[in-house]
């Protein structure tokens, strides 16, 4: 009788710590949600690296919380794709009217050269290279988003 005593009470104790552990869970998930809530809101409003840090954040305090992390990452690689788009945005701006400024110039003859007209050059070139790597990296998190989205249904 002792030893059903003992058996009963040990699986009484085990049952009431797995509920305190849901529950717990749960607590994590609700928690890892309403961070992941704050992050799209901070992407919303394009405060992107406070947005990423939102989700780093809710990355390392919740471990638990996996359906949030995975949409988590979701969130990220939006946060990056928008940013770049942002970047891409600014930059297009910038790298015409360097090629306006360059197309006023005109190289020198007879051999003399003309600092300005090549250091002008250089940086159209340097612009154009990293105009090229926004654009890709925007693909990139577009095919990544595509992808992950997949992987979802």
């Amino acid at each position: 009788m002792i030893r059903h005593t003992y058996i009963f009470a040990s699986l009484a104790a085990l049952l009431t710590a797995l509920v305190s552990c849901r529950s717990a869970e749960e607590a994590s998930d609700l928690m890892a949600e309403q961070q992941l809530d704050e992050a799209r809101a901070l992407m919303s409003r394009k405060q992107f690296a406070a947005a990423r840090d939102t989700i780093m954040s809710l990355r390392q305090q919740h471990p638990t919380a996996l359906n949030v992390r995975r949409a988590a990452i979701l969130t990220l690689d939006s946060v990056e794709l928008m940013e770049t788009r942002d970047s891409i945005a600014r930059y297009e701006r910038r790298l015409h009217a360097e090629q306006k400024a360059f197309e006023q110039m005109q190289p020198r003859q007879n051999g003399q050269t003309n600092e300005a007209y090549y250091a002008q050059q250089r940086r159209l070139f340097e612009m154009r290279q990293h105009f090229d790597e926004l654009c890709a990296k925007a693909k990139f998190y577009v095919r990544k988003l595509d992808i992950d989205a997949l992987e979802e249904q």
